[in-house]
């Protein structure tokens, strides 16, 4: 895995898809050949998320369940890890099995597989549930409802019902700092259910946009809290056991305290902040690994863009060209060009902001360069500054008229400047435009 940095960013965007899944209203129901595939990766997903939520709930149970004993405990916990590890590699062989008749490859095969994982790993979702259960102190007398969104506005009323209806030990993820500066994983742990601090969440009544309850399956639910905003989403995992209870807390916020200090220059104190919120949390969305994907990279944007009121050029140009990826919400026109032109003072902000001028606040336009003149003027500003891709794009935009001027002559003298760096579009353009024509071309001047 790479770090999420403006370099990549700007590199992948290109190649990214708008989205890896199926909502799982498009699901409900098969209708045609080509919801085989999507759908079956977006049942894979879900079961294999509570397959981990499962299993870590386990662990969290045995290391709870397990403190006097701490020895005991830690067999328990090798031999459960043991059994995983060899469930894993007989689901995968019985699902080839599965699929053995259909050639590989082929949508009918992924679909088997896939739907064929997304079923063992619900029955090994139930099966952990079952090892070392712990219960809650709620009562099917003293359980709220049995019906989830019933339960749920009862269960956030008050701390008291929180914790009389949390499991006695729960998984926790958090985001944690790694070694590589810049970049965060999840990490799980188990904490007593006790031990927390009530309450875990904010009273919920009625319906939300903001609150979102997911259904995993018959006995596990998911509550997805996005009141705080995208920088500041938790996950409350449910289980249905005697009565419904909490047995896990997904927090996908970075804390102050997993930041580093302010480094950036020219930017205040919570602008730092929100930059490293920016880089951390896009780097995660890009990873597409992560049942958050949209929100994280939606997060990326909105710390990138308070970032940018300091005037940083790269917190400016990361905004602008993650508004225009298709991977998050795009800012409005005026917006766009305020951050592109922040930017300019470098190389890379020089050539966005050139790009911009031709395309607009577009994710598609296809046509004509809108502005040729101040494109073709930021352009060369990103050549004078040493860019290698200014150099082919000017290069580029000379051999085909694109900036409505064809120089072959420029041409080549701006591909020969790049291939000066042994960039590979340099010498490829150099080689093209000597190879070309009866008569060869003699390179003038690139600016």
């Amino acid at each position: 895995m790479k770090r999420f940095g403006l370099s990549w960013i700007l590199g992948a965007f290109a190649l990214l898809p708008v989205s890896a899944a199926f909502a799982q209203d498009e699901c409900s129901e098969i209708t045609s050949s080509l919801q085989v595939v999507p759908c079956s990766e977006a049942a894979k997903k879900t079961a294999d998320n509570q397959l981990n939520t499962s299993y870590h709930q386990l662990m969290a149970r045995l290391e709870s369940q397990y403190l006097a004993d701490p020895k005991l405990g830690e067999e328990y916990s090798a031999t459960v890890k043991e059994s995983q590890r060899a469930w894993i590699k007989l689901r995968d062989t019985n699902c080839a099995v599965e699929a053995f008749e259909i050639e590989a490859g082929k949508p009918a095969y992924v679909g088997v597989v896939n739907n064929c994982i997304a079923s063992m790993s619900q029955e090994r979702s139930a099966y952990l549930d079952k090892i070392a259960p712990d219960g809650v102190s709620g009562t099917n007398a003293s359980c709220p409802s049995q019906d989830f969104v019933q339960f749920l506005p009862a269960f956030s009323a008050k701390a008291e019902s929180q914790q009389r209806l949390t499991a006695l030990a729960v998984k926790i993820l958090v985001l944690k700092r790694t070694s590589d500066p810049g970049r965060f994983l999840p990490e799980i742990t188990a904490e007593p259910g006790a031990s927390l601090t009530f309450p875990l969440m904010a009273a919920i009544q009625g319906r939300s946009e903001t609150v979102q309850i997911e259904t995993v399956d018959d006995t596990h639910m998911n509550v997805v809290d996005k009141r705080a905003g995208n920088s500041d989403i938790k996950i409350f995992n449910f289980a249905k056991k005697s009565c419904w209870a909490l047995v896990g807390i997904e927090d996908w916020s970075l804390s102050e305290r997993e930041l580093i200090a302010p480094a950036r220059a020219g930017m205040s104190r919570a602008e730092n902040l929100c930059y490293q919120r920016a880089e951390g949390l896009g780097g995660l969305g890009f990873l597409e690994q992560y049942r958050l994907t949209a929100e994280l990279i939606e997060a990326s944007l909105e710390n990138y863009v308070c970032a940018a009121e300091s005037g940083d050029p790269e917190a400016s140009l990361s905004a602008a060209r993650l508004s225009l990826s298709q991977m998050a919400p795009q800012l409005e026109t005026s917006k766009v060009e305020a951050l592109f032109k922040a930017a300019s003072t470098t190389a890379s902000g020089a050539l966005g902001y050139a790009t911009f001028f031709c395309n607009g606040n577009s994710t598609d336009y296809n046509g004509p360069c809108l502005h040729p003149e101040e494109a073709e003027r930021e352009v060369i500003r990103a050549v004078s500054m040493g860019s290698t891709d200014a150099m082919d794009y000017l290069g580029s935009s000379f051999e085909n008229g694109q900036l409505g001027t064809k120089d072959l002559s420029r041409a080549l003298a701006c591909y020969q400047l790049s291939a000066a760096k042994n960039t590979p579009q340099g010498l490829d353009g150099v080689k093209r435009l000597v190879s070309q024509g009866s008569e060869s071309i003699k390179a003038s001047h690139c600016l």
